[in-house]
């Protein structure tokens, strides 16, 4: 069944209103955001994070702008982990229009504005597809990979999808769902993040690639820091550190407090583990990565994984009687501690506007 018929009972105009909720009434200004003159572009935010950014720049990446003009004036810059629909309601009740993420807006690699069409061909998600605001930055359409290739969780571009038996169908939606339509109705949640961030001209920068070759690794330093552990670093490799002994289970408890994380975390190995060394691959663990650190910590303590690589390699060593122990806290809840360096660093470089960290919070919980 496409996900569109799944929405059919929440239109876009209800979805819009649902969102625009929040967002009435006056702001409250979080941090001190108030309207700002100073001219300051959105644009020549982004030209001072390449110039001072510290990795060499490439355009041909996913740091671009997503939504909005990037020659709109700001009047405050929120970092975040994803730009959930709550981050920017946040951003506009505190009066900020620059919202600078780690994570996708639109649901996937290719950070397309409306649902791409299944199949992934040519021009894939309309007139509307390609991401807004031109200028410096603006990528080109994406290729049917990107959309649903490697990293997307897919394998390959999906195939077309085959008509939809008129049972499911509303009756208002059946001529767009018949067999050969030129394209099924705009699904209300895209549509209706996308008016959200129209109406209150919004603009939205992807900003991971290049962030996160900043050495030392910035995700690391903040997930450090949010632990209390900066003082126990190991020597220079801002990924390991040497911390009082505790028991693992211990350990995890600590990580899902310090990090808000509802039920995002999850452990391999044994709980009475001893932990005295940490070591830290934050964002997406590569087994070649976490292979290479075991050896040299106790616990390695990861965003997000094929549950298939790293977690299973550490269960097999856990499983063969070696004292160690894994710890995956999930993409989002991973990096936000990462966003919060991001935006201690913006302050150092654009000074005329306020600036701060919203984060996205875990997006799981955990039934009791």
């Amino acid at each position: 069944m496409r996900p569109e018929s799944l929405m059919s009972p929440l239109s876009r105009r209800e979805f819009v209103a649902l969102t625009a909720a929040g967002a009435a009434g006056a702001p409250f200004l979080v941090g001190g955001f108030a309207p700002a003159s100073n001219g300051l572009t959105a644009q020549e935010v982004v030209e001072r994070i390449r110039k001072n950014v510290g990795v060499d720049w490439s355009d041909d990446g996913v740091d671009t702008f997503k939504a909005g003009d990037p020659s709109t004036v700001v009047t405050g810059v929120v970092t975040t982990s994803m730009a959930t629909l709550e981050v920017l309601r946040k951003a506009v009740q505190a009066g900020a229009n620059l919202v600078i993420t780690a994570a996708p807006t639109f649901y996937s690699r290719a950070d397309l504005r409306e649902l791409p069409a299944r199949g992934g061909g040519p021009g894939a998600g309309g007139a509307r597809g390609a991401p807004r605001g031109g200028g410096a930055g603006t990528t080109p359409p994406a290729s049917p990979a990107a959309i649903s290739g490697p990293g997307t969780g897919a394998s390959a571009p999906m195939p077309p999808a085959p008509p939809l038996p008129e049972a499911v169908v509303p009756p208002s939606q059946r001529g767009a769902f018949a067999a050969g339509a030129a394209s099924p109705p705009a699904d209300p949640v895209y549509s209706g993040k996308n008016t959200f961030i129209d109406q209150h001209k919004l603009v939205i920068y992807r900003l991971t690639e290049h962030w996160n070759r900043r050495n030392p690794d910035p995700r690391a330093l903040g997930l450090a820091a949010a632990m209390g552990w900066t003082k126990y670093k190991a020597g220079e490799d801002a990924r390991s550190y040497e911390i009082p002994a505790i028991a693992f289970d211990t350990l995890a408890g600590q990580l899902k407090k310090a990090l808000g994380a509802r039920g995002g975390i999850r452990a391999v190995g044994d709980r009475t583990l001893t932990v005295r060394r940490v070591g830290l691959l934050p964002g997406f663990t590569l087994i070649k990565d976490a292979i290479a650190m075991l050896p040299a910590a106790d616990v390695i303590i990861t965003g997000e994984v094929q549950e298939w690589e790293s977690a299973t390699y550490v269960q097999d060593v856990a499983f063969a009687g070696l004292k160690k122990g894994f710890v995956s806290i999930g993409r989002v809840v991973n990096e936000a501690p990462g966003m919060q360096v991001c935006a201690d660093w913006l302050k150092t470089i654009v000074a005329e506007v306020p600036i701060r960290c919203i984060p996205a919070g875990d997006p799981y919980w955990r039934p009791l």
